[in-house]
């Protein structure tokens, strides 16, 4: 438990200090200014930090591996490194989220595209 803590406590540090972009393995930037971030802690340990900046009722999905590297995925036909689906409402009773997508990256930073690429009710 303790080591929990402190694990948590250090990876909150970089973050608000603003070392924690410049030492992550990886990185996603999102079109509301939301950042994701992958720390591997070594052993075997990933910390994951996310900063939702508007606080709304957005699903961000940052996809990694075991040593925190951008790893890719699949949402139905569009594969990509980083999803970000956008509240819009309500439609007929169902959440509508707009899909958008990162689906190239460099040096372990991925920016989602502000490019809509479809949408998804849930």
């Amino acid at each position: 438990m303790f080591t929990r803590l402190l694990v948590g406590l250090v990876v909150a540090v970089c973050v608000v200090a603003g070392a924690g972009s410049a030492s992550a393995d990886s990185l996603v930037i999102y079109p509301d200014s939301s950042v994701s971030e992958v720390f591997n802690l070594g052993g075997g340990v990933l910390a994951l930090a996310f900063i939702d900046n508007p606080g709304d009722d957005d699903i961000f999905i940052h996809v990694f591996n075991g040593f925190g590297n951008l790893s890719q995925a699949f949402l139905g036909s569009l594969g990509a490194f980083a999803f970000w689906l956008d509240f819009e409402g309500f439609n007929q009773q169902f959440a509508q989220y707009g899909i958008y997508a990162c689906q190239s990256f460099s040096n372990q930073t991925c920016t989602v595209s502000g490019t809509r690429r479809g949408t998804f009710f849930n």
